[in-house]
């Protein structure tokens, strides 16, 4: 279990209020992995929604022709959130690897004590879903926007 202050000096966390805070705070764990270690592989079954404190992450996908794995994006901000994939359900795995690039702190979030809490406590629940909808959101812009930036006009359709 984490203190809530840990948790109020990272970016993803500041939007929440206090009581909020200290709900996840409950159920959030820090770990530490070394150069080089796996934090997720995909395919696997989420289980926790990481929290970057330090360090550097490859987030990994094979390739379909199997000739290794590419590079899909590089978690390096404080605050910055991933394998969010734990918070939609067993159903689901996670779509990609992690993999530190360089010794890491993370604050893990348990993605069945998260649901729990979310099913327990509504009203917070949709405070705390809320944010992690506004994050997913970003992401998704910015995916966007990088895709926009690397294609030339007119090669993707709107139909």
């Amino acid at each position: 279990m984490e203190r809530a202050e840990t948790l109020e000096h990272l970016t993803f966390f500041e939007a929440f209020v206090a009581s909020d805070r200290e709900r996840l705070a409950a159920i959030a764990t820090r770990r530490s992995f070394g150069e080089g270690a796996t934090i997720f592989d995909e395919g696997d079954e989420p289980g926790s929604i990481r929290v970057l404190e330090s360090g550097l992450v490859s987030l990994r996908q094979k390739q379909k022709d199997g000739l290794g794995d590419v590079q899909m994006m590089i978690i390096r901000d404080s605050g910055s959130v991933f394998g969010i994939a734990a918070l939609v359900g067993e159903e689901h795995v996670y779509p990609h690897s992690a993999v530190c690039l360089e010794d890491t702190e993370l604050i893990e979030i348990d993605g069945e004590r998260l649901l729990a809490l979310l099913h327990a406590e509504p009203e917070a629940g949709v405070r705390i879903l809320l944010r992690f909808a506004q994050y997913i959101s970003s992401r998704l812009t910015g995916a966007r926007e990088q895709i926009r930036s690397r294609i030339r006009p007119g090669l993707i359709s709107h139909g």
